[in-house]
């Protein structure tokens, strides 16, 4: 007898440790190329080994899975599940969403009707923030098709900004001119660069990385105030967890919880090759009711 729902997460998303799992999600990893050599996210590729690449000034860049690739996937999990949900990073930023779209016209058509593509508009932890949503809402209603409606509310009041060690990796990305990225390093100017309208915006610029994370506190507790305080919030760093904690427990004290509260996540391999090493996120998104044995 196959189980009801099936639940598929691209690699872009990054979640707590263990919490992938807990959740039960069958990730699809996306290419990662290092100097010409194609890597699959989670598979063939480390974090760690991306990092070091990094560092190691290699030519670095990722690509979407491709449409046969994922097919594939969806028709692995159809053997075990009724239902199938894959999301996916914002279209805004990627060809995740469009390429698993593309994947569905190579199926039959009954297999196709089986399978629910959704683009969720965020990415690293804001997307595993709303992931995490909508496998809770599918465990207080398991209706399939109800679920984008469903997830409005967190969609509209998801909150992530991030800033970065160095600015080359964003130029590299596109998202700093390279005489940005030169002045900016010469005067140590690190972005402060928020989600919205699942697009990355770049919204205030500080002189120094410890001032840049103070003002990364001082918008997550606005946004903060803002939810009441009914919010989950993630922080997530790039080989540097003891930064990252220091930053955690500012934005504690800032907002009267416990520092153990806000999960600790690491930005994935297929992030990290556009915020290079170093980089510090701050994420939340309103709370729902958690189902039994869910952390």
């Amino acid at each position: 007898m196959l189980k009801r729902i099936g639940l598929i997460c691209d690699s872009t998303a990054d979640f707590p440790k263990g919490l992938e799992e807990e959740l039960g999600l069958h990730i699809l990893p996306v290419h990662i190329m290092v100097d010409g050599q194609d890597h699959l996210h989670g598979r063939t590729i480390s974090n760690r080994e991306v990092v070091e690449a990094l560092r190691k000034k290699k030519e670095v860049f990722t690509k979407p899975f491709f449409p046969h690739e994922c097919a594939d996937f969806f028709e692995s999990l159809l053997e075990q599940y009724d239902r199938v949900v894959s999301f996916h990073l914002s279209t805004e930023l990627s060809g995740n969403y469009n390429s698993a779209i593309a994947a569905l016209n190579l199926m039959f058509e009954d297999e196709a009707q089986r399978i629910k593509v959704m683009d969720l508009r965020g990415v690293s932890v804001s997307l595993g923030l709303v992931v995490k949503k909508a496998v809770e809402l599918l465990h207080e209603d398991d209706n399939v098709d109800t679920l984008d409606a469903r997830l409005q509310p967190y969609l509209r009041d998801l909150f992530m900004g991030f800033t970065v060690q160095d600015l080359n990796w964003l130029k590299k990305g596109g998202r700093v001119s390279a005489f940005a990225a030169f002045v900016g390093g010469m005067l140590d100017i690190k972005p402060i660069i928020r989600l919205e309208n699942a697009q990355l915006i770049p919204k205030d610029r500080m002189r120094g990385k410890k001032p840049a994370l103070k003002r990364l506190v001082d918008m997550a507790e606005t946004q903060y105030r803002k939810l009441d305080g009914n919010c989950d919030v993630w922080v997530a760093y790039n080989d540097n967890l003891d930064e990252a904690m220091v930053t955690r427990d500012r934005l504690a004290n800032r907002l009267a919880r416990r520092a153990e509260d806000i999960h600790l996540a690491e930005v994935g391999a297929t992030i990290s090759v556009h915020t290079g090493p170093g980089a510090v996120c701050i994420a939340m998104s309103p709370r729902v009711m958690h189902y039994p044995n869910f952390a």
